[in-house]
């Protein structure tokens, strides 16, 4: 794999936004390529400065499109309305190959003409953004979708080193029109989004105060991307009007008829309808993850003793495992508590469930 990384020719980088995607990729491209040299367009000081305190970038510019001048791939890794704005001043500039990042394909390649852009999708998110919440990981076994447009003039080396590219950050390539992409992921990610917002706005219009305090474990989970960022998916979501309002239509038709079944008391139909659910559910491919990122939770119980949540930590680190929260809860004097911690995906919660037993803690 590392000679297949190094044959890609793909030396110089150039990464347009250091959110959560675009700072993850420049931190994959640092540590897990052969990249010689990555720069960014960056308009948060901030962060533009942190990157290159952390070395994953050279250098930054906050507006200025030409520090991409000289590159041999360019992402772009902004909102869907900005990439639309910037070909003008791409076409003036010396770039192998220009892609972006973006969860809609159709309105950015209608936008973007260039016969050296090609439209692409890592299938791998959160509901934090910022680079400071970028990680290197964060492709890891995800599908990412490249989008080839008909006037693309990008040659099959340079397409076949940004695919081995792609692998030495994790991901996995996977081609696919436009319109195929825009329908399947509306399916898989946008409105997941609509129905955990919905879910969460609808507990919010009926809370009487006790419904927030109950609202915790499994819809806390159902709901988690509901705190993605607003403006943001506003914007997603208003570009993948055409895909998605199709696939609403549908998901609208299939709550009229649990609503009907559950009017009937018709016990045989809502049995059918969680089992077809479960069925579907229960075959999707465990080891590979998608738009939406995956997250499992453990809770461990705990003696109230000075050094216990270190001990836990220490063990989990030992074992490779990456802790991407933790909420200690319902702990009082000399009687200890709980200890929840989220974990990245359902294989590192049972590996920690077995470290964590094998070390006296309960766990479940």
């Amino acid at each position: 794999m590392q000679e297949d990384r190094k044959s890609t020719g793909i030396k110089k980088v150039g990464i347009v936004g250091l959110g959560l995607i675009g700072g993850s990729l420049a931190k994959a491209l640092k540590h897990r390529t052969d990249v010689d040299e990555i720069v960014a367009v960056e308009p948060d000081q901030a962060s533009g400065e942190l990157a290159v305190k952390e070395g994953v970038i050279s250098s930054f510019s906050k507006d200025d499109l030409s520090i991409l001048d000289g590159c041999d791939l360019a992402v772009l890794c902004a909102p869907i309305d900005a990439i639309k704005e910037m070909e003008p001043t791409l076409k003036t500039l010396d770039i192998g190959l220009i892609s972006d990042v973006g969860s809609v394909k159709r309105p950015v390649m209608e936008a973007i003409s260039l016969p050296n852009f090609v439209g692409g999708h890592p299938m791998a998110g959160s509901e934090r953004h910022g680079y400071a919440c970028s990680s290197e990981s964060l492709f890891e076994n995800a599908l990412y979708v490249i989008c080839i447009p008909d006037q693309c003039a990008v040659s099959v080396t340079m397409l076949d080193a940004f695919e081995k590219l792609i692998r030495g950050i994790g991901a996995i390539p996977m081609r696919m029109s436009a319109k195929e992409h825009d329908e399947r992921v509306a399916a898989v990610s946008h409105l997941p989004h609509i129905v955990a917002s919905s879910l969460s706005l609808l507990m919010a219009n009926i809370d009487d105060g006790a419904i927030s305090r109950m609202a915790a474990g499994g819809f806390r989970d159902i709901t988690r991307i509901a705190s993605s960022d607003a403006k943001l998916w506003a914007g997603i979501t208003e570009n993948s009007r055409e895909a998605l309002l199709p696939v609403l239509e549908k998901y609208i038709d299939l709550l009229s008829t649990w609503k009907d079944t559950l009017e009937k008391d018709d016990q045989a139909g809502l049995e059918k309808l969680f089992m077809q659910g479960a069925c579907y559910r229960d075959h999707l491919d465990s080891n590979l993850r998608g738009a939406l990122e995956a997250s499992s939770m453990l809770t461990v119980y705990v003696d109230d003793k000075p050094g216990e949540l270190a001990r836990i930590t220490a063990i989990l680190g030992k074992g490779n495992i990456n802790i991407r929260n933790i909420n200690i809860r319902n702990f009082r004097t000399y009687e200890g508590g709980q200890v929840s911690l989220l974990l990245g995906t359902a294989k590192e919660a049972v590996e920690a469930y077995a470290l964590l037993k094998e070390a006296g803690y309960e766990c479940d």
